[in-house]
């Protein structure tokens, strides 16, 4: 199956070696050679097709159940071979069991050999028959069985058959092989691979791989199913492969929904999708011909147009929504192709469905005029006015990539002009306005507070003014010749007045030094010292205190608003996304410093 595949078996084997070889390898194996191929190619030189014909029909019957005609086996064993296989690869801490109970076989009374051979339908009456269907939890009906025509134990190191073999390798002569074979038993053409890597892996996926719209539409016509899903983790996207778990009420792998999407061959399960990834435009068009349905989704919910988008198929894109694929599908993450893009970053892709999107209100040579829908692209929810995280618009700003940002040219600039002059301007200045009155408010309050003294600053604080206001007294009554005099005099009254002093200072200490926060009047050493010595700056005072009150009265409601404000905020952006802006500033703002 081309360069990939090929690599694909080559890797498979190594890992495997240590397993015997098997069997089905010696008619073609993994190197492209094996006992059919001398002979198909003696068949394709001389046109005698007798011998490989014989060959085909005597020697690969043993390998088949029911002599190709295969049989049911319940989807559940299936599911148990592909997660101990996988359980096998993983570690021992990593390993899980499938969830669910596979319930009763109802073929285990049923003899699918003899005269019931090859048709089911003849010993099932049409009870078990609607049993053989359930529904899963998406609402879409599952076959609880699956019918297999090479043995289970007889295949390949991929879980393949014959057919599977030769369409790895997809040479010429291995394709002529392969329609041989499927002539010959045509319940192979939907034989499916086995394994946990390629599980659910058709002949049509193979030959759409290999790029192949003959083999593909000779398939078609031979009763290939086109909604065959391929769950294999080699198609599945790199940071989902280590969450993959089972369950035996059902055939597909259960997910974890966080994922980038990011894997060469995440290529959507679905043969119609495989065409889209890899821009096979002829084998898409030969599948929709056979009525492929475009909005199909696969397990992360995306459909063609998602995967266009995620591979970067801008033709392609084109074509499927030519061919009924709709925009509007949402995926298991609520994202539509529009906010896919968006949120991947793919700038060519977003404005390649911008335009498929836009109506042409008007045409006038190279001018024109075009109208485009809000519902995706704007961060408020037409039907509720809440925030709409999932526009594309959120997607862009919030982005984590530079890539991001070069999204925001053209309409989306536009429009964020547009929300500029009509409201978010007049917000940004009434919120700074608001800032800045809170920030004078809190300096206002800050400063007007009182403060608290100690014993020892009280004390040298009142020693040194009381010697300063005698020096002072001293110095008014003498003169330059009476210096010496005066010195005496000065200590003379500070030895009379000792004791007067020693009251003053007791009484002073006995004052409430505390600062007061929760007293604005009447309270605090500043206003009882000031009655005590200077009672003219009482009206001082009460204007500072009053001036204090009313400050933090507002620095007060303001915070209650503002907390208010941010549970609202909160409620409305989510905790997590609010949380991831408010640290991103943080570190925006600390690159900065």
């Amino acid at each position: 199956m081309g360069n990939v595949e090929s690599s694909a078996a080559q890797g498979e084997g190594t890992r495997k070696q240590g397993k015997p070889t098997p069997k089905l390898y010696r008619f073609v194996d993994i190197y492209g050679g094996g006992e059919l191929i001398p002979w198909m190619k003696y068949a394709k030189d001389t046109g005698d097709s007798s011998i490989i014909d014989e060959f085909i029909e005597t020697k690969l019957k043993d390998f088949m159940y029911n002599s190709g005609k295969g049989k049911m086996v319940s989807v559940a064993e299936l599911v148990k071979i592909r997660n101990k296989e996988r359980n096998a690869m993983l570690s021992a801490l990593k390993r899980k069991k499938g969830k669910g109970k596979s319930g009763p076989n109802i073929l285990d009374e049923f003899r699918q050999e003899g005269e019931n051979q090859g048709d089911l339908k003849k010993g099932i009456d049409l009870i078990s028959l609607k049993l053989l269907e359930g529904d899963d939890k998406r609402g879409k009906s599952e076959w609880k069985y699956r019918e297999v025509t090479w043995k289970l134990d007889e295949r390949g190191l991929m879980g393949e058959n014959l057919v599977g073999v030769c369409l790895l390798h997809g040479t010429a002569i291995h394709n002529q092989l392969a329609i041989k074979l499927i002539k010959a038993y045509p319940k192979l053409v939907n034989d499916i691979f086995i394994s946990e890597d390629y599980y659910g892996l058709s002949p049509l996926h193979q030959a759409i791989i290999n790029e192949d719209p003959a083999m593909v539409l000779f398939l078609l016509r031979h009763g290939a199913d086109i909604n065959q899903r391929c769950y294999g983790a080699f198609f599945c996207p790199d940071d989902q492969k280590s969450s993959r778990t089972d369950s035996l009420e059902h055939e597909y792998v259960e997910l974890s929904l966080k994922t980038t999407y990011n894997g060469r061959m995440y290529f959507g399960e679905y043969p119609l999708s495989f065409a889209a990834c890899i821009n096979q435009t002829d084998c898409y068009r030969i599948l929709i011909a056979k009525h492929a349905d475009p909005n199909r989704k696969d397990t992360n919910g995306n459909t063609v147009l998602h995967l266009a988008v995620i591979h970067e198929q801008p033709e392609m894109l084109k074509l499927c929504y030519d061919t009924g694929a709709k925009l509007q599908i949402m995926n298991s993450r609520n994202l539509t192709p529009l906010t896919l893009a968006a949120h991947l970053a793919k700038k060519e892709m977003f404005e390649q469905i911008l335009k498929l999107e836009a109506d042409v209100i008007w045409l006038y040579g190279d001018a024109s005029s075009h109208a485009y829908p809000l519902a995706k692209l704007d961060t408020i929810n037409q039907e509720t006015g809440e925030l709409n995280e999932d526009s594309a618009l959120s997607l862009i700003v919030y982005g984590e990539t530079t890539k991001h940002l070069q999204l925001l040219d053209g309409l989306l600039g536009d429009l964020l002009q547009v929300k500029w002059e009509s409201f978010a301007r007049t917000r940004l200045a009434l919120s700074f306005g608001c800032y800045l009155f809170f920030y004078i408010c809190t300096f206002t309050a800050f400063m007007c507070r009182p403060f608290s003294l100690t014993d020892e600053s009280i004390i040298v604080n009142y020693l040194d003014t009381m010697v300063l206001f005698n020096v002072d007294n001293s110095s008014l009554n003498s003169t330059d010749g009476d210096q010496t005099m005066t010195s005496s005099l000065v200590a003379i009254n500070l030895l009379e007045d000792s004791k007067t002093d020693s009251q003053n200072l007791e009484r002073l200490l006995q004052i409430d030094y505390s600062c007061g926060h929760w007293w604005y009047f009447g309270h605090g050493w500043q206003q009882n010292v000031c009655q005590e010595f200077f009672s003219e700056n009482e009206v001082l005072i009460l204007l500072t205190e009053s001036l204090r009150l009313v400050a933090e009265v507002a620095v007060l409601l303001m915070t209650i608003f503002q907390v208010v404000d941010d549970v609202m905020d909160i409620r409305s952006t989510g905790r997590k996304r609010w949380w991831r802006i408010l640290v991103s500033f943080l570190i925006s703002f600390i690159a900065e410093l």
